[in-house]
């Protein structure tokens, strides 16, 4: 059977109105739920070249009453107010409702950068940091997006 254009038009038309309709991929707001990602620790720095290489321990917490599979985690990496780096975690983990958990991950930072920073530190090493990104749930693809500012040590004993 031959559909008339105008049927094929109107499908077309209805299916791209659903589209437009559906929005972006999924993409939660802020909640309740959204895990509460922080530096645990700086554990590690090394010069490799022009490039600072920083093993943290973040710490997540999850506040949910329900468990958190964390598939992924996305984040840009602020300390003293400057964008030092981009960071990506792939180790999934299940943390329990109510629960934490800690992650180590490896960033890249500029040599330079990270030069002046530690030249620049107080006698206690603190500095101030902001960690924002996105945490990616299970394998629904949901990113629930996270921010914390806080300060962590940089001067390594």
């Amino acid at each position: 059977m031959r559909w008339p254009m105008r049927v094929w038009r109107a499908l077309l038309l209805a299916l791209m109105g659903a589209l437009l309709l559906a929005g972006p991929p999924a993409q939660a707001q802020p909640s309740g739920s959204a895990p509460e990602v922080s530096i645990r620790s700086v554990d590690s720095m090394a010069l490799r070249g022009t490039t600072a290489i920083l093993d943290l321990t973040l710490d997540i917490r999850n506040p949910g009453g329900l468990a958190l599979p964390l598939q992924k985690l996305r984040f840009q990496l602020q300390f003293n107010g400057l964008d030092v780096a981009q960071g990506v975690s792939t180790a999934p983990v299940t943390i329990p409702a109510q629960q934490q958990a800690q992650v180590p991950v490896q960033v890249s930072v500029d040599g330079p950068t990270m030069l002046s920073l530690i030249a620049s530190l107080p006698p206690d090493g603190m500095v101030p940091y902001v960690i924002t990104g996105t945490a990616e749930i299970g394998q629904t693809m949901l990113q629930i997006p996270f921010t914390h500012s806080g300060a962590v040590q940089l001067a390594l004993q």
